[in-house]
């Protein structure tokens, strides 16, 4: 390697390990944020829960949830919003889901969820609360967007 491409290399290797320090730092005030009574799944049991989610619900080839497909489905301003007018239990577990697969995924309750939701949804890109008993999905997509959605029984 020429000196140019090792100067290269070096650099986008430092932005990945700056990048990875901050998704690992952003995860872990996630947890503490959400305190004492979450359960944070091993990456084996986060890859089965992943699969569980994407044969469960439709996806898009790129990753997103198609809403086209859920005929029970609202979009929200913000995860308070699931305090008023939804029928939805808060006491509830869900699990946490993000897009990027280095991340554990992590089970909460709903109400904790939505109290931290800025630590919740600071730590992937796109995330998705999922209770797979209720059949209900809420995807914050990362250019604002909160949906959610249950299929039918």
């Amino acid at each position: 390697m020429d000196k140019n491409a090792r100067q290269f290399r070096i650099k986008q290797l430092k932005l990945k390990i700056k990048k990875e320090n901050q998704t690992s730092s952003l995860f872990t005030e996630c947890i503490e944020a959400l305190g004492e009574e979450i359960r944070v799944y091993s990456l084996d049991e986060s890859v089965r829960i992943v699969a569980l989610m994407v044969v469960t619900f439709p996806f898009t080839n790129w990753g997103r949830v198609d809403w086209k497909e859920i005929e029970n489905k609202t979009l929200l301003k913000n995860l308070k919003e699931l305090n008023e007018g939804f029928k939805l239990d808060l006491k509830r577990e869900y699990y946490v889901i993000w897009d990027e697969m280095n991340l554990s995924v992590i089970e909460a309750k709903l109400e904790d969820i939505i109290d931290n939701e800025d630590d919740v949804v600071a730590v992937g890109f796109d995330t998705w609360i999922v209770n797979f008993e209720m059949k209900t999905i809420i995807e914050v997509h990362h250019e604002g967007e909160i949906h959610i959605g249950t299929l039918n029984f």
